[in-house]
């Protein structure tokens, strides 16, 4: 699980403080250092620190996942993750391609983590479903944005052609090309929307304890436990309801936990 050394972000809001930088930029140095030195808990800490100074970015997450798993894993405890590091994992991870999608080494890293849990099979979607999933992840909703708007120019460039060009070869290849890319133009734009909209209607959230979490018929301790998920299973929010969430996983049933045994991502 390599990390990825880049630079703290230098645009960062103008209100934060000055000292806040400083602190995320020594901070992201000593997680590097101490990742590389295999001291995984100093490198959780000093990566956590950075989050906490409002200078997170995919690429801390992403690195902040990988110390939490090679902490995870380093325990003298008679199990791996006894201390819920591959549910912070998890949870990181998630952050991380919740900012970039694009980020691979994020979700190569995410399923071999997800191996370790006891989560269940999605239910499973049609071909199309996932592939249209499939291509819109392979950019953030700015690149769609952005694909888009190039290519709605050229389509307009393409129309302007057509009906200013006296020529015959011309306009026919102009009409054409303006009308295969304003369909790339709706199919970019539809790409982008799904983007958005997934990052907009994102309840998603992680279990994280130690071991098992019991998840209950109703919200009440006293109720039926219908299941116990391990830490690193993700499943989607519900509702609320005092200090319970209604959550459903992945193969549609759904319980009740309770809030502090879970984090959205």
């Amino acid at each position: 699980m390599a990390l990825v050394a880049v630079a703290i972000a230098a645009t960062a809001p103008i209100c934060h403080a000055a000292d806040n930088k400083t602190t995320a930029r020594a901070s992201w140095e000593a997680g590097i250092e101490a990742y590389n030195a295999k001291e995984y808990a100093e490198a959780v800490e000093a990566f956590e620190t950075v989050v906490a100074s409002d200078y997170a970015s995919a690429e801390v997450y992403y690195n902040l996942a990988n110390a939490y798993f090679k902490l995870g894993q380093q325990t003298t405890s008679s199990r791996p993750f006894a201390g819920g590091e591959l549910g912070r994992a998890v949870l990181n991870y998630e952050r991380a391609l919740k900012l970039d999608p694009t980020l691979d080494d994020a979700r190569y890293n995410l399923d071999i983590a997800k191996d370790y849990t006891n989560d269940t099979e999605a239910v499973p979607e049609s071909f199309i479903v996932r592939l249209w999933r499939s291509v819109a992840g392979a950019m953030t909703t700015n690149g769609w944005a952005v694909l888009s708007i190039v290519m709605f120019g050229v389509a307009l460039l393409s129309l302007v052609v057509y009906l200013l060009n006296g020529n015959v070869v011309v306009r026919k290849v102009a009409f054409f090309l303006a009308l295969i890319v304003a369909l790339v133009f709706v199919v970019t734009t539809a790409l982008s929307l799904t983007q958005l909209r997934a990052a907009e209607v994102d309840n998603r959230a992680v279990v994280l304890a130690s071991d098992t979490t019991p998840v209950h018929a109703s919200p009440d301790s006293g109720s039926k436990v219908i299941r116990e998920p391990s830490q690193g299973v993700t499943v989607e929010v519900e509702r609320k309801q005092g200090d319970w969430s209604e959550v459903r996983f992945a193969d549609g049933e759904k319980g009740w936990v309770r809030i502090t045994n879970i984090e959205i991502i």
